[in-house]
């Protein structure tokens, strides 16, 4: 799926969203999301990663400044969305990815929207790109699937352990 090398598939956009941040977050560690997130991703960090004693801040998509200061010591992922949610910007993913890459940051790329043909996530140097199948893919809303896909085979991995933890099957 969008040229990456695995997949993984989970019962909705959501999950795909909360898997990868289950994977890859933990205490004391803090995610970056756009300040055009997807509602309900914007909701999980709010209410269940702050349970779990992860933090999140929101940044300007299309100032990649704005990414660049929000960085800190505990961000350990930075999620972007092509193009945004709600009001449908196209950001500079690649700027935003080489803020991100200055610092070490895994990326991950909502492209529910870009559906891997306005926006090619690796091609840019994403890390992970997710979708919600439920849209552009299906053709019609009929199906509800979320996926995860990544070139990376040590993040596959991890993404894959936890898949298999949470019991994401589809």
């Amino acid at each position: 799926l969008e040229g990456g090398a695995q997949c993984l598939l989970v019962p909705s956009g959501l999950a795909a969203i909360a898997l990868v941040d289950q994977a890859l977050l933990g205490q004391g560690d803090e995610v970056l999301l756009p300040d055009n997130v997807y509602g309900p991703s914007r909701e999980l960090a709010r209410t269940e990663l702050v349970r779990w004693g992860i933090t999140h801040r929101l940044y300007d998509p299309l100032d990649a400044a704005s990414l660049a200061s929000a960085i800190g010591p505990q961000t350990r992922l930075i999620w972007l969305e092509a193009a945004g949610s709600v009001t449908m910007e196209f950001p500079d993913v690649a700027a935003l990815v080489a803020a991100a890459r200055s610092q070490g940051v895994t990326t991950a790329l909502d492209n529910t929207r870009g559906a891997g043909i306005a926006v090619g996530g690796f091609d840019l140097g994403i890390d992970i790109v997710m979708q919600a199948l439920t849209k552009f893919p299906s053709g019609g809303g009929d199906v509800l699937m979320g996926s995860v896909t990544t070139r990376d085979e040590a993040l596959h991995e991890r993404l894959k352990l936890s898949h298999m933890h949470l019991g994401l099957g589809v």
